[in-house]
């Protein structure tokens, strides 16, 4: 197992200097961050996998393929960055027991939860230790990774749409979303979406730095804590990680949530993972959290200006079940008040929710575990 792979991420601008306190001043331009939100590195590569689709099968170009409406947003939100198609996003976690049925969360409740003083440490232990028990069954190429999901973001949310304000087509996953993706990477998958109906998952050729399949988490990411420590920074042989620094702080942490919210890791790398992220200075835990269907946990996250698609500061979080520790949902949460007729959100609503409905391995595309 690679202890120390090259890192999959594009590598940034150089960061504009700020003071101590840009961190916590509403006067800070946007222009300090350009971080992406939860969940855009996987919307931009399933564009890129979705451009690919069109260009090798014309068989479906005529179905129609259902729109969503336009989501308002304000008007100085900051564009997407197209180098980010080439940011890996890889696999994520465990199997989850499915809700009754699903709910988006409202203007009316909130979701942030009560700062705890847990420490983030010990609660992503007991995460790590829950996989370090969960019989893991034998896992064949020819199989597939079931995913079932539950997508929020709250410009698509027609309660919180404003007609008056300004609009985009800049979209983001909303909606009950099922996949099906081969163990090995060699084989066709299925994709079934509110947005985009059924469409067939091609199988792509192996590049590094950017993780299409089981089997390749399992070859190329690190599964000891040093490695993926390193990992998550995107530290080079013979630098050390740039712990300590809050903007480097945040990006490592979102890029270990990316890969949790992904697809299914292999137990190894997500138990190097967990333990990971809890080496990563200024985290905070949640109590009483909750995803965007309602489930609710405890909450380790980071605070800090991302850029939200002009969000401005919020906290991301990974989500856990309270009892089992098993891996719910990688929420935004806002930490803005309103400041303007178009910001809808108060702090403590989610900015966006990817929660994990069920995970499997399956033998066929179009089956259920």
């Amino acid at each position: 197992m690679n202890e120390n792979p090259s890192p999959h991420d594009t590598p940034s601008p150089p960061e504009a200097t700020a003071s101590p306190e840009t961190e916590s001043s509403p006067e800070v331009p946007a222009a300090v961050e350009r971080e992406l939100p939860p969940g855009r590195h996987r919307v931009l590569r399933e564009q890129l996998m979705r451009e690919i689709e069109n260009r090798t099968e014309s068989a479906d170009t005529s179905r129609p393929v259902a729109v969503r409406p336009l989501w308002r947003r304000p008007a100085f939100a900051a564009p997407a960055v197209a180098a980010a198609l080439t940011v890996a996003v890889v696999v994520g976690s465990a199997v989850i027991a499915e809700p009754p049925a699903p709910s988006v969360l409202k203007q009316g409740d909130p979701s942030g939860g009560t700062l705890s003083d847990r420490r983030a440490a010990e609660v992503l232990e007991r995460a790590a230790e829950a996989v370090g028990k969960r019989k893991q069954p034998a896992i064949e190429d020819d199989q597939f990774v079931y995913i079932k999901q539950e997508d929020y973001h709250w410009k698509l949310d027609e309660d919180l749409m404003r007609s008056d304000c300004d609009s985009t087509d800049e979209g983001h996953p909303f909606g009950t979303r099922e996949f099906w993706r081969s163990v090995d990477g060699k084989h066709a998958g299925l994709a079934r979406d509110e947005q985009f109906g059924e469409r067939r998952l091609h199988v792509l050729p192996r590049m590094k730095g950017f993780i299409t399949s089981y089997r390749q988490a399992e070859d190329e990411l690190p599964d000891g804590v040093e490695g993926m420590y390193r990992y998550l920074y995107g530290a080079k042989a013979g630098k050390e990680p740039k712990a300590g620094d809050r903007r480097a702080d945040r990006k490592a942490f979102a890029k270990g949530a990316e890969l949790l919210a992904g697809q299914l890791l292999p137990p190894k790398e997500e138990v190097a993972l967990y333990r990971a992220l809890a080496r990563i200075p200024g985290l905070t835990v949640y109590e009483g959290a909750r995803d965007t269907v309602g489930r609710s946990g405890v909450s380790v996250g980071i605070a800090g200006w991302f850029n939200d698609f002009g969000q401005g500061r919020s906290r991301y979080e990974l989500l856990f079940d309270e009892r089992t520790s098993a891996f719910l949902a990688f929420n935004s949460v806002n930490l803005n008040a309103p400041d303007g007729d178009c910001e809808s959100l108060r702090v403590g609503d989610l900015v966006s929710s990817a929660a994990i409905l069920k995970r499997g391995v399956v033998d066929r595309t179009g089956e259920r575990p």
